[in-house]
């Protein structure tokens, strides 16, 4: 099969099983490959938000240390084949196809039920093996105890970043459920745990869940250890930040929450450190202040201030929020957001539409779970009447530029889903 047959086939694998909680079926599809997650050491990242800055911060630090590295993650936002990076860059569709067809092959002849993330995840180990990756990072879809990468059976790191209330229908509607959901890729297997700064409630938790596993060496990062400054420098935003032997490192990636990523890197860098990877203060150092992450809090300067930034719960909105007040205070925003209908957007709504001078909605790509940009303005005129619906994200983008004046501010958020068509669009890209 072809790359885009491969890829028609999965996407309707997505459409017709969607989402399915469990490790049964992911279990019998790494059978099939006799166990591909045992050829490499493992990093596994599970948490609300934050995974892919964590991720592609460590993926770097371990690729300029000379080391060959897979890494998993979702969703993509410019190219399907993100999901699958290996030292940081899109696999061959040629590679794809040929073990994507193969794999299509064995699940219909033996009637396996896995669904697309399921399959995706065990082809990105198929790849990593097929190119003979070093050490291969891991990130959780939505979950931790039940997600499809929870299947491996041993993990040289676990990292848990923050962690809010998200996929309630899933993970359960408090705090702890959601933790302890997280929390379950740190199991017998596991050999270290990384815990990024948390609130004290999650902390808490996260202390009681490790008691009795003593075998595992558990480190939680501390906020309060890290000296973080922030400011300008010929117009554009500087940040520095200093966490135990590490002094005055440049972060490019911008924010609070990014702050707390990075420590919990450096936390995850000395684990690995002590297990006998070499890596270098200098590249530490390179990687932190050359770092860019698309759709994460993502300034484009052209024509108009854009922020991108994929913040699609309660928890990444209010960060989204706190990063605004401090980078852009007194500028009047635009927002172009869109919504999933299983988010907390009446929250996010009732707590943020009043801040904008105009709101234009979109509605995300999923259809099953996109929330209409019609239906989304009506919440919106509640709180703030200067809203518009728009029919696409060409339209959106046009109306925003039209009402933006030179020092506004435009601001889109809300999903992942459409961050690289507006981020294509802005560069003027194909």
């Amino acid at each position: 099969m072809k790359y885009e047959e491969c890829r028609e086939w999965l996407e309707n694998r997505r459409k017709k099983m969607g989402s399915v909680p469990g490790l049964t079926e992911v279990e019998r599809l790494l059978d099939e490959y006799k166990r591909p997650d045992a050829d490499f050491p493992l990093i596994h990242i599970a948490g609300t938000n934050g995974k892919g800055s964590v991720g592609y911060l460590l993926e770097n630090v371990l690729y300029k240390s000379k080391y060959k590295v897979g890494r998993f993650l979702s969703p993509a936002v410019v190219d399907e084949r993100e999901i699958i990076l290996v030292n940081g860059k899109m696999v061959p569709k040629t590679v794809w196809a040929k073990i994507l067809s193969g794999m299509i092959e064995t699940i219909e002849k033996k009637g396996l039920n896995a669904t697309a993330f399921e399959i995706e995840f065990v082809l990105s180990l198929l790849i990593f093996k097929e190119v003979s990756c070093d050490i291969v990072i891991l990130e959780c879809g939505m979950g931790g105890r039940l997600d499809a990468t929870n299947a491996i059976e041993k993990s040289l790191v676990d990292i848990i970043t923050s962690i809010s209330i998200d996929h309630t229908n899933f993970l359960g509607d408090s705090i702890e459920d959601i933790s302890l959901h997280k929390f379950g890729i740190i199991k017998p297997g596991s050999k270290n745990a990384v815990l990024s700064p948390q609130t004290k409630e999650v902390e808490e938790i996260f202390d009681k869940y490790m008691s009795d596993k003593k075998d595992i060496c558990a480190v939680r990062s501390d906020r309060e250890a890290c000296r973080f400054k922030t400011g300008k420098k010929a117009g554009k935003i500087s940040q520095t930040l200093s966490y135990k032997e590490y002094k005055d490192l440049t972060l490019s990636l911008y924010g609070l929450n990014q702050r707390d990523n990075a420590v919990c890197v450096l936390d995850a860098v000395d684990v690995l450190k002590k297990e006998g990877y070499n890596i270098s203060e200098k590249t530490v150092r390179t990687v932190f202040e050359n770092a860019v992450w698309p759709a994460r809090f993502e300034i484009i300067e052209k024509g108009h201030t854009y922020i991108l930034d994929g913040a699609h719960n309660a928890d990444a909105v209010r960060v989204l929020f706190e990063n605004i007040n401090l980078y852009f205070t007194n500028r009047n925003l635009i927002y172009i957001m869109g919504m999933y209908k299983d988010k907390a957007y009446e929250e996010v709504v009732r707590d943020y539409a009043s801040f904008a001078k105009a709101i234009v909605t979109v509605t995300p790509k999923d259809s099953a779970r996109a929330l209409e940009a019609f239906e989304l303005g009506k919440c919106i005129k509640e709180y703030n009447e200067n809203v518009t619906a728009s029919d696409s994200y060409y339209e959106a983008l046009e109306i925003a530029n039209l009402l933006a004046d030179k020092k506004d501010v435009i601001l889109i958020f809300g999903s992942l889903s459409f961050m690289g068509e507006f981020r294509k669009m802005i560069l003027n890209e194909k």
